[in-house]
């Protein structure tokens, strides 16, 4: 962070695989805090509009220093909150053997590619590991460089029924943090055991239209009751288009 921009080797991780995995953004007392307010309200969403104090270190998260940094860098300034925290695999219908994203047909507000040093990438899965990942932990997995892949991802792969040896789990030290375009191939596969903790908030270019639907209501979307309680800075990252 000593630098203004991203060094040329996070640029050319970033640009092949498509996400970017900084180990120890987080002190161990900073995740033990995140763990306790889950054990307390038991429950995988909705942590920016819990009760105090429960709610506070997933608020710090939206202006942490390090991620506020890399973002400014990939998606550029400007960029905000598309979608609320939440955990990875939680969710009904979520973890199975389906991928989604890549990049054909390619889609403008999620697209991802990097021509004569100017870089686009609309969409950003920010990840803070909570608790350790290893081989066969199951949980989040990807296909590298399927980000900016101009073929269509073969149909076999996208449901489950032949991985053709490119799906990927990556391994997570509790306090990591992970950064994945939305472009990506991705996925949430059964975990082996307990479910573990990967706490994801969903990032988009200040133009990038993603998360709004079709129909009349589409061009409203106001802060929820809970963000009048927010600080400046918390909602500067906050979607009011």
């Amino acid at each position: 962070m000593n630098n203004q921009v991203m060094n040329n080797d996070e640029n050319y991780a970033f640009d092949v695989a498509g996400y970017l995995h900084i180990p120890g953004v987080l002190k161990s007392e900073e995740v033990a805090r995140l763990n306790q307010a889950l054990d307390e309200i038991e429950k995988s969403e909705g942590m920016l509009g819990w009760p105090a104090p429960q709610r506070e270190p997933f608020r710090n998260l939206l202006v942490h220093l390090k991620l506020v940094w890399y973002l400014n860098q990939i998606v550029g300034h400007g960029f905000r909150l598309d979608q609320a925290p939440r955990l990875l695999g939680y969710q009904k219908g979520e973890v199975g053997n389906k991928l989604v994203g890549g990049d054909e047909p390619r889609n403008p507000s999620l697209a991802y590619y990097q021509q004569n040093g100017r870089r686009s990438s609309q969409g950003i899965k920010v990840i803070w590991a909570l608790e350790d990942i290893v081989e066969g932990d199951g949980g989040l997995v990807v296909v590298q460089a399927s980000h900016k892949s101009n073929v269509r991802t073969p149909s076999d792969l996208a449901t489950g029924v032949d991985e053709m040896g490119l799906v990927k789990q990556p391994e997570l030290r509790a306090g990591d943090l992970f950064l994945l375009a939305e472009s990506v191939l991705q996925g949430i596969r059964p975990w082996n055991g307990t479910p573990k903790r990967l706490l994801t908030y969903w990032y988009a270019g200040r133009a990038a239209i993603q998360s709004n639907g079709l129909g009349p209501s589409a061009q409203i979307d106001p802060l929820v009751s809970w963000a009048e309680e927010a600080t400046p800075e918390q909602k500067s990252v906050m979607c009011q288009p």
